[in-house]
């Protein structure tokens, strides 16, 4: 049987059990006071689609190294305080898209845009000094009728404010478009005079190859000719369109009487300005080198005998470009340079070259537009951002005066003069094993 401990034995050890009370209590204490860690909550459905979408769909697996998953829940602690508006809803998913700093990825709201036969307003803008400005109007259009001409300030459009901040090819482009019979309110502002605000009516725009015929006219400077055309987008029909006007220009100049000279033409400025893109075929680039199709037969009639195709031999041309150029008009003015059919004159492009961007409908009934494919020079550099600068910078601006053109052209029209070179063709990066 043990013995009692001793009174010395027993006062040292009391202290030792209040204090292991203490530290008990203590850390007891603690675990009460600590705050409870927050959860995120689970991404509503539509917020998980597009999650889900990004991940499954953008060029990049890597999401360009954003933190996209952050962005995500971040979106989904924002969602439940914007319940009553729509409004603030459409702005979280805007600034969680605007994460990947990507031009052609963004969201339209569910009947904003139809999938097809879109109408326009005709007015095309590019940044310009600390803002946006006018950078083409299309002939026969709202705006064009409105008397908005290039140079002039563009300060909100379709509920968008524009300033310095930079803006995604959504609210360059797709902001003027709509469906038939839409409008689209736009506050403007001509240099040294009052602002204005015009409700403009959106119409089906022409088709493209009827807009270059449109175009299509004889300049003659300085005793000498040339011609020129300008392109408001990029498909098969505008692209045989120029074909049409430069492979057999005495049947062009002896049919179409607006034309008269176009035989004779030295040179082509190409106006590529404000062109928003489209499906691009390749086939301006190819035509414009020299590589097409010629001598397939004879044709025989009281004119003569003629060889069809007859054989092209390449202009001269240039290519005028501005902060407006955009998507696949902008990789034109890249093809110019990497094979150099001729120089670029104007402004650096916007700077939203895409390889590939289409939309995915979501379960909302709004469209989801990514950026599947990206393009890069063939020296590996992106233009995303950047733009493609031009070989002769010059500000686009409406003519100085009476019987001159528009500052590009005029530039474009000393180039030819001067038989200024195209940019040495990109050398190829070499490709990675």
């Amino acid at each position: 049987m043990r013995e009692p401990a001793s009174l010395p034995e027993r006062k040292s050890r009391i202290p030792s059990r209040s204090l292991a009370a203490m530290l008990l209590f203590v850390a007891a204490s603690a675990l009460g006071q600590q705050p409870t860690p927050s959860v995120t909550p689970p991404p509503p459905p539509l917020l998980a689609e597009i999650d889900r979408t990004v991940r499954e769909l953008f060029y990049d697996p890597t999401l360009k190294g954003v933190d996209w998953t952050a962005a995500v829940q971040n979106a989904a602690r924002e969602l439940p305080q914007a319940e009553e508006s729509r409004e603030k809803q459409d702005a979280i998913y805007d600034r969680l898209l605007a994460t990947l700093e990507d031009s052609h990825t963004f969201r339209l709201p569910a009947g904003r845009l139809p999938e097809h036969d879109w109408a326009t307003a005709g007015l095309r803008i590019g940044q310009d000094g600390d803002g946006y400005a006018v950078k083409g109007v299309v002939p026969g259009g709202a705006a064009d009728a409105a008397g908005i001409r290039i140079g002039d300030r563009i300060l909100a459009a379709g509920g968008v404010n524009y300033g310095k901040a930079r803006v995604s090819f959504r609210d360059l482009f797709f902001v003027f478009e709509g469906p038939p019979g839409g409008a689209v309110d736009v506050t403007w502002q001509r240099p040294g005079e009052t602002v204005r605000k015009d409700r403009l009516a959106l119409k089906p725009e022409e088709p493209g190859d009827a807009l270059v015929w449109k175009s299509a006219r004889v300049i003659r400077r300085d005793g000498r000719i040339w011609g020129y055309v300008r392109i408001w987008g990029m498909s098969s029909e505008t692209a045989l369109a120029v074909v049409d006007l430069l492979l057999d220009r005495d049947d062009v100049a002896r049919t179409r009487p607006g034309l008269a000279g176009w035989n004779e033409i030295e040179g082509l400025i190409l106006d590529d300005r404000a062109n928003s893109g489209g499906y691009d075929p390749n086939i301006l680039p190819t035509f414009l080198r020299g590589q097409w199709s010629s001598a397939d037969y004879y044709k025989i009639s009281r004119r003569g005998r003629r060889l069809v195709p007859p054989v092209y031999k390449p202009l001269p041309v240039v290519l005028l470009i501005n902060s407006g150029t955009a998507s696949a008009g902008e990789s034109l003015a890249l093809k110019f340079r990497a094979h150099g059919i001729g120089s670029l004159v104007g402004e650096t492009t916007s700077g939203m070259a895409s390889g590939g961007a289409a939309p995915a409908r979501l379960s909302d009934g709004s469209m989801l537009w990514l950026t599947r494919e990206a393009i890069e020079s063939l020296d590996g550099k992106s233009f995303e951002g950047h733009g493609i600068d031009p070989d002769v910078p010059v500000a686009d601006r409406p003519p100085a005066r009476a019987g001159q053109e528009e500052a590009a052209i005029e530039a474009g029209l000393k180039a030819l003069a001067a038989g200024r070179p195209a940019s040495a063709p990109t050398p190829a990066a070499a490709s990675p094993r």
